[in-house]
């Protein structure tokens, strides 16, 4: 069952055969089906616009225009909202049990639908890479942090892209065919992202994607993609399932280069001890 049922399907108990058809190209497509006339749809699920026009009360809706407004408001839910939507649900005493329970659901779901085959391929791809250049909008900054962090420790060259804006061609324009562009793409398809799958395709480097929409994975022109499971939507995001991914695949880079790897750690360590007394630790 999609994630998304709870929210376009709150009233509906059982569809019928056709009904079903619809509803599951509009969980799996929300964004698109949003903007689709009844005969565009009718179209693409391959049924009639009859009863694409009585799918709408089986539903729970008025008609068509009562669905399209109802999901744009589900889609566009505010920060604010989806906090709100999540804390109601919670009490101060249950708020650790009751997080631990949706993370084990996120994770256990995350990882049936990673590819070991995958993951070692895109690790490999990044290994092998010129520069791997990172683009992590909004709360996947931290993410992508994280990763220059850790790759950077490791020898390699790793560049982080500007969020958003034309500042973003600035480092599109240095991009090359031996390297590796991740992207972090989560609740919607933003237009920086669709021009950096656009400058990828035309230069032919590789792009690895990350996503917690599953039909972002499907078209996209990238050679490895991965879903994580962040929750529904509407609802507050989780980031442990996309950091625990983002793990692996540090993981498995320096398992990769490993010699290389070591090689760096412990030249750091010779480092950090010969300039102990002038360049302390602290906390760092």
């Amino acid at each position: 069952m999609s994630k998304y049922r709870n929210q376009i399907f709150a009233k509906q108990v059982k569809f019928s055969p056709g009904h079903q058809k619809i509803a599951d190209f509009i969980e799996r497509h929300p964004d698109e089906a949003l903007f689709m006339t009844e005969q565009e749809l009718a179209d693409r699920v391959g049924t009639s616009i009859a009863t694409v026009s009585r799918f709408w009360r089986s539903a729970g809706y008025e008609n068509g225009k009562d669905f399209r407004l109802r999901l744009r408001q589900a889609i566009d839910t505010t920060p604010a909202h989806k906090l709100e939507a999540t804390i109601s649900r919670l009490d101060p005493s249950s708020l650790p049990l009751k997080l631990l329970e949706q993370t084990s659901l996120h994770l256990r779901e995350s990882a049936e639908r990673t590819d070991p085959e995958e993951l070692k391929h895109a690790a490999a791809l990044m290994a092998g890479a010129r520069r791997i250049y990172v683009y992590a909008p909004g709360p996947s900054v931290a993410l992508g942090e994280l990763l220059f962090y850790r790759l950077s420790r490791f020898g390699m060259s790793v560049r982080m892209m500007a969020a958003s804006g034309h500042e973003l061609l600035e480092s599109l324009a240095h991009v090359q065919r031996e390297d590796v562009v991740l992207l972090f793409n989560f609740t919607r398809l933003l237009p920086e992202t669709e021009v950096i799958l656009d400058c990828v395709k035309r230069i032919g480097c590789s792009a690895v994607m990350v996503t917690d929409r599953e039909e972002f994975r499907y078209g996209a022109q990238v050679e490895a993609a991965f879903y994580v499971s962040r929750g529904d939507l509407g609802e507050f995001h989780s980031m442990v399932t996309p950091l625990l991914l983002i793990e692996q695949m540090i993981l498995s880079i320096g398992l990769l280069n490993k010699e290389k790897v070591l090689a760096k750690l412990e030249y750091l360590g010779e480092l950090r001890a010969r300039y102990a007394d002038k360049l302390p630790r602290g906390k760092a």
